[in-house]
């Protein structure tokens, strides 16, 4: 889901950086650093990131463009909230980019793509959960299994959309090509994500930030 160097014009670059750099460094500026500093702070947000690389270099491809590969970005908001998830996934990104899986001046177009989309739809569907469904088990479901599943088709959908508009593919390629894919994905990707989170929140809930046990589970 990630573009290669030169696919689309400078203008979409220019785009990607209107909409990407702003919002990284408020992430930055308004990330409680504390948290990493305490206790296993640091080795989880390391963690974190490392994770994050690893799945995101696992991939499969189609055309230039058209590739594949899991996010894991909805187990990250949940631990971290969406700060720190932008945070360690620009980090997951560089690694992916200065490896050579994607290009440089496609950076913050990628960023766009694949790491502020989902983290928006993971953090999102928290806020509704946690205000209208405080449940463990609507937590996880919603929040783990279905919140990670359509974090794939946004941001798939959304690499469609600036690869039609750029000229790139028409939508006939994509839709055959590109589309067919997203259902193989959102499945592991959903239960991928909702197993770590079903396994966190049983067994180390202090590591999940947007998790707390008198909100979700006293009383219920």
């Amino acid at each position: 889901m990630d573009f290669p160097a030169g696919i689309v014009g400078a203008p979409w670059n220019w785009l990607g950086h209107l909409i990407y750099i702003p919002v990284l460094l408020w992430a930055l500026y308004r990330a409680p650093w504390w948290r990493i500093r305490q206790g296993e702070g640091q080795h989880l947000f390391l963690g974190a990131c490392a994770l994050a690389v690893v799945l995101w270099s696992i991939r499969a491809g189609v055309t230039p463009g058209l590739n594949f590969h899991l996010l894991g970005a909805s187990l990250i908001t949940l631990m971290f909230g969406w700060e720190f998830a932008i945070i360690i996934l620009s980090i997951a990104l560089a690694g992916i980019t200065g490896y050579g899986r994607a290009g440089w001046d496609m950076f913050s177009l990628n960023g766009v793509m694949m790491i502020l989309l989902p983290v928006l739809v993971s953090y999102r569907i928290f806020l509704i959960v946690d205000r209208k469904m405080p449940n463990f088990f609507i937590y996880v479901l919603a929040c783990g299994f279905f919140g990670a599943g359509l974090t794939i088709a946004v941001a798939g959908l959304g690499a469609m959309l600036v690869l039609w508009l750029g000229g790139v593919y028409s939508i006939d390629y994509l839709a055959n090509n590109y589309l067919p894919y997203f259902p193989l994905l959102m499945f592991p990707e959903g239960f991928l994500n909702g197993w770590l989170t079903a396994v966190l929140v049983g067994f180390k809930p202090h590591w999940m930030r947007t998790f707390r046990d008198e909100r979700y589970i006293d009383g219920k």
